[in-house]
This record gives structure tokens, sequence and C-alpha cells, in this order.
């Protein structure tokens, strides 16, 4: 993948990411005050909170490659807490894409029944907090070493 490719790619990945994040603490905090999941709106809204997930980890994944050749060694050496940090943010991205899609599978498989409300809740809560560091994490180390020169 070119520089060029990849500088356009970065921003439409960062916009998802942190869309989906927000979209995933709106759908959280619905689910902990436990309100709305009835209303037509709600089962629109978690689906675009997974989709942007599932979109924002692919995305990821593109740039996986690039990251591995032209930016971690770079970034282990400007300062090695950078360089764990942008792994481990890695790993939450995983963690976002699984658990708002076993909250989103719950959610509409189990057809408005309360008994399955809880893990719904638990799931969209982890990945709301995932999502949201993830974002600040890679917030953080984008301003420290940027992905692309």
């Amino acid at each position: 993948m070119t520089p060029d490719v990849v500088r356009r790619m970065l921003v439409p990945h960062a916009i998802v990411a942190w869309l989906g994040a927000l979209l995933l603490l709106a759908i959280a905090a619905l689910l902990v005050r436990g309100r709305s999941q009835d209303k037509p709106w709600f089962r629109a809204l978690s689906i675009s909170a997974s989709s942007c997930a599932a979109v924002s980890f692919v995305s990821g994944l593109l740039l996986e490659t690039h990251y591995r050749i032209h930016l971690k060694q770079r970034l282990f050496l400007a300062s090695r807490s950078l360089g764990w940090l942008f792994e481990r943010k890695m790993h939450l991205s995983f963690g976002v894409f699984l658990f708002a899609s076993i909250g989103l599978l719950t959610l509409l498989l189990t057809r408005n029944d309360p008994r399955f409300f809880r893990s719904a809740r638990a799931a969209y809560v982890f990945a709301a907090f995932f999502a949201l560091s993830a974002c600040v994490i890679s917030s953080i180390v984008g301003v420290y070493e940027p992905f692309v020169e």
C-alpha cells in the first residue's frame, strides 16, 4: 500500500472509529438506563454502532501491514511506552469488534426478551469502554508519532 493510499484511509478510519465509539457509548448508556430497547430506532442505532465497529476494525486490519513495515520500529525507538500503548490499542480494537458483535447478536436474536438485556448491556458497555480507550490511545500516539509523514 502506498503512503498516499494510507493517508487517504487514515482519516476515514479515524472518523468511523470515533463515530463508532460514540454510538457504542450511546447504546451502552441507553441499556444501562433500561430505556428505549422497545423503540423502533433502537435496533437501527445498535446496528449502526456495531457496523461502525466492524468497519473500523477491518480498515484497521488493512492499515496493519503499513504499521508493521513502516511505523512499528520507529514508534518503539521513539518511545517504548508509545509502542506498547499502540500495541495494546490493537488488542482493544479486537475486543471492540468482538463485544459489539456479541451485543448486537444478543439484541437481534432474543427478540426483546428481558432476560438477555443484561448480557447485551455488558457487551455494549465493554465495547464502548474499549472503543473509547482505543480512540484516545490512537490520538495520543498520533500526536507524538504521525502514522504517515
